[in-house]
């Protein structure tokens, strides 16, 4: 029974320190190795590497995340401008069908601005419609004269400013112009009264 005994505290002791003993070996060999690789200058050369490694996949999340939202934004632009656009249309398709004229308008209806009328239809409009197509840029409405009145201080400022927004390259003509009444001229409260244009009189077609 006591040799039983002190067999199996013997086995103890030597697995014991048998397992000390790698324990140690194993913490020698490794220090010895770290000692081999810093000597050679790997450790720096390594730590390098994982530094750069750490930069570029952060510069690249940041890059991710970065076109994520720019692309985030203009979807909404998208979105929003082609609500606006649906909403434009609508109310386009809603004043054509209206019993009252649409009138466009260009320029500042204010003292010493007078009022002149162009008729206006644009021809490539026009030559979609009678096809019985759409024009990818201009409602079907120019395809009829148009009145568009145009607030300028003369006839030549008049034609000039609506030839500048409806230039003729892009299909726009005039079949009739002329200066409105003192009517539709704008009230100047300092002045007392109505300013007067040139009555009736025709204008030369843009």
């Amino acid at each position: 029974m006591l040799n039983g005994i002190i067999e199996l505290v013997r086995f103890a002791v030597i697995t014991f320190v048998a397992s000390v003993a790698a324990n140690v070996m194993v913490s020698m060999v490794a220090y010895v190795w770290g000692r081999i690789i810093r000597a050679q200058g790997q450790e720096t050369m390594m730590r390098g590497r994982l530094a750069r490694y750490a930069r570029i996949a952060t510069g690249l999340s940041n890059r991710v995340e970065a076109r994520k939202n720019t692309a985030a934004g203009a979807a909404t632009h998208l979105f929003t401008a082609q609500r606006e656009e649906k909403a434009l249309k609508s109310r386009i398709r809603e004043l054509e069908k209206s019993p009252h004229r649409f009138v466009r308008m260009i320029g500042a209806e204010q003292f010493p601005n007078k009022p002149y009328e162009f008729l206006v239809f644009n021809s490539s409009v026009s030559h979609q419609v009678k096809r019985g197509e759409k024009h990818p840029f201009y409602d079907n409405s120019w395809a009829q004269p148009c009145p568009v009145h145009v607030w300028a201080r003369g006839p030549e400022e008049a034609k000039a400013e609506f030839e500048r927004v409806y230039p003729k390259a892009s299909g726009f003509k005039a079949v009739f112009a002329q200066a409105l009444t003192g009517a539709a001229a704008p009230k100047d409260s300092e002045e007392g009264g109505g300013v007067e244009t040139a009555g009736d009189a025709e204008m030369e077609p843009a």
